[in-house]
């Protein structure tokens, strides 16, 4: 009842006097109804940074440059030495979070904090501490703070427009996104590349911020725009762009992380090829000369991987080999542990086809492929032979080991040759 009072005063204030007094008595009213922001003032104030707060090395640079303790030490260092009155008041606000004043509390944590950064630069001493506390990068952390907060009520306008989570980027929101730009640099021309890092945060491809960059810069290529204040969002892909390739160095154990290794394998790719598709990355320039090297980087990882296949099947494939009477001899059956390795191996073998030629894989993806498919072909043939030509132990041996082969068959993609194995195991023990 009081939110839709509210509601209708403030919906007749644009019209009549007295119905914006009254939509401002019904405000302060519901101001008193609300608990004091307490513990939840931090995070009201420092809200702000939250699109960029994560664990360190779980999300990629474009969505990284506070840690959750960063944000503790910051606030417990404005709560007892630089803004006591200003977090003391933000504590026994009542006010709801939408409210401006905010914006007001944000703006003097943010010239407190920049008052003592300054100071310590000036200071060795000082900026030691500072160091000790923040990290050898806190000035820079801490610089990147005070901007998100000392501009969180133009960037809040600016952002307004977009949605909370971009789907598709699509030449409307482009167009948005670019307006809002030169509204905000108009009057705050240093938060400008923050709108964009904001919206990029939100995007599942954040690669196409070169859309917008390129009406930006009015350039469809970066031998301008590389070297202006857009240059720190291109920066930030591509530092997107090796977080992704330095996690490609360490060999799946078992189906799950083959599946996730895969996926960072595809977001890199991705990242990769949706650069050059939204922006003229140029091979000669700053960009372009980072960005090839990323790839090579990406593509010799893969293939470190790939080239293991080999040897998890040594150890995870049950291979019978003949003897030289010609008689079967049987072999060990692998430990589960090996079995999946195996299968992770070839899962991701299997997968990384989809991106073998933008990765600059293909032969080597191609080559172990069918390398793999030859000896798994080979012991399943062995391993018919030796359930039809075995009794007991022997032949439930053999049985396991031809369903392990299947198996690994199918990981590779080979459903069908699969299919076909068991069917000619089951015939033999029949």
């Amino acid at each position: 009842m009081r939110q839709t009072l509210l509601a209708a005063a403030r919906a007749g204030a644009k019209q009549d006097e007295a119905s914006a007094d009254l939509a401002g008595i019904l405000q302060g009213l519901e101001e008193g109804l609300l608990p004091e922001a307490g513990d939840q003032a931090k995070g009201l104030v420092l809200s702000p940074l939250q699109p960029f707060t994560a664990p360190k090395d779980e999300q990629p640079p474009s969505r990284f440059r506070f840690t959750p303790d960063d944000l503790s030490k910051m606030w417990g260092w404005l709560g007892q030495k630089l803004a006591k009155d200003t977090v003391e008041r933000a504590r026994k606000s009542s006010k709801p979070k939408d409210d401006p004043s905010w914006h007001v509390h944000r703006r003097e944590c943010a010239d407190a904090l920049e008052a003592w950064v300054q100071s310590a630069e000036r200071v060795p001493k000082d900026m030691t501490t500072l160091m000790k506390r923040f990290g050898k990068n806190g000035r820079d952390m801490l610089y990147d703070a005070i901007s998100l907060l000392r501009y969180s009520e133009p960037l809040e306008v600016g952002i307004s427009g977009m949605p909370e989570r971009i789907y598709e980027f699509d030449d409307g929101l482009a167009i948005r996104l670019n307006k809002a730009y030169e509204v905000l640099t108009e009057e705050h021309p240093s938060a400008g590349v923050w709108l964009l890092l904001i919206a990029m945060s939100r995007m599942d491809a954040p690669w196409e911020v070169f859309r917008v960059i390129e009406k930006i810069g009015r350039r469809g290529d970066d031998l301008v725009v590389s070297k202006t204040e857009l240059a720190a969002v291109g920066d930030k892909v591509l530092e997107d762009c090796g977080f992704y390739a330095a996690r490609l160095h360490m060999p799946p154990s078992t189906p799950d992380e083959a599946q996730a290794l895969f996926a960072t394998f595809d977001r890199f790719v991705n990242y990769s090829v949706g650069m050059t598709k939204c922006f003229g990355i140029r091979k000669d320039g700053r960009w372009g000369r980072h960005l090839f090297s990323l790839r090579a980087e990406a593509s010799t990882n893969v293939e470190k991987i790939i080239d293991k296949v080999s040897l998890s099947l040594d150890a995870g494939l049950p291979e019978p080999r003949r003897g030289r009477t010609g008689r079967i001899i049987p072999a060990q059956l692998p430990s589960a542990a090996a079995v999946d390795k195996a299968e992770a191996m070839l899962i991701f073998l299997e997968r990384t086809r989809e991106h073998a030629d933008a990765a600059a894989i293909a032969s080597s993806q191609k080559r172990t492929a069918e390398a793999a498919l030859t000896r798994m072909s080979e012991a399943g043939e062995l391993l018919v032979d030796l359930i039809a030509d075995s009794e007991g132990q022997n032949k439930t041996v053999a049985q396991e080991g031809l369903e392990i082969t299947a198996r690994l068959m199918r990981a590779l993609g080979h459903d069908e040759a699969a299919g076909v194995l068991s069917r000619r195991g089951s015939a033999a023990a029949a």
